[in-house]
């Protein structure tokens, strides 16, 4: 093997330990140069950063045959947003000429059983004028994104209710980012973050050790090959 494979064989090493050890999504909002600003709370514990208060977000679309005709971006102006939810087209049905969504946040109320509401509680309110809107098969596709106050592990997890008067109820919950969590979109009502207990957290064991343990030892095999090849020729 010559100098420039066994450089590159090496590289190829490196950046493979590399992925093996970051093992999440690059996150959707944090990004060299445009960093999330601290996390602006309804109602801020003593602990938090002094900040402006949380924003709303709002979105409209025209009605055609019943159906929003145009897909819907609403989410908050913090950078980056603390809430974000994306509509599709024909994901909403109603009766008038025209949809509104709107995001609104709210201070909590209430712990999902055995959690801790995480930030802010945000209400999302869909209307129309001429009656009730009701959600489409199409709505499958509506994707709600909320940003956490902190990127700790095990991360939050996405509680939905109706209105204030419901219980809690966990959604499916997937990491979009450091700090930026993922679920579908069941309906109006109220979204938050919460942080619950993971059974067997305590007695669980981490593989990242054994990850960089394996990493290392490959590295030196190949750093051996290299030198002895060198040695040889």
């Amino acid at each position: 093997m010559t100098s420039a494979p066994r450089r590159w064989a090496a590289a190829a090493v490196l950046v493979s330990l590399g992925w093996l050890v970051t093992p999440n999504a690059v996150p959707i909002y944090d990004g060299v140069g445009a960093p999330d600003e601290p996390y602006r709370y309804v109602a801020a514990p003593a602990t938090a950063k002094q900040t402006a208060g949380p924003t709303s977000g709002a979105a409209s679309s025209p009605v055609h045959q019943g159906r929003n005709t145009n897909g819907m971006s609403v989410q908050t102006a913090e950078q980056g947003p603390q809430a974000s939810l994306f509509m599709p087209p024909a994901g909403l049905a109603a009766p008038g000429a025209a949809i509104e969504v709107k995001v609104v946040p709210q201070a909590p109320t209430g712990n999902p059983p055995g959690g801790t509401i995480d930030g802010n509680v945000y209400l999302f309110t869909i209307t129309d004028k001429a009656g009730p809107v009701t959600l489409t098969d199409q709505a499958a596709l509506a994707t709600l994104y909320l940003r956490a106050t902190t990127a700790k592990q095990p991360g939050p997890v996405m509680e939905y209710r109706s209105d204030a008067s419901k219980p809690w109820q966990a959604l499916k919950t997937s990491r979009g980012g450091q700090d930026v969590y993922v679920s579908t979109f069941p309906g109006a009502g109220q979204f938050a973050l919460a942080f619950v207990p993971v059974k067997g957290a305590a007695q669980g064991t981490s593989i990242l050790p054994m990850v960089l343990l394996g990493g290392l030892v490959l590295l030196v095999v190949v750093v051996v090959v290299i030198r002895l090849q060198a040695t040889s020729e």
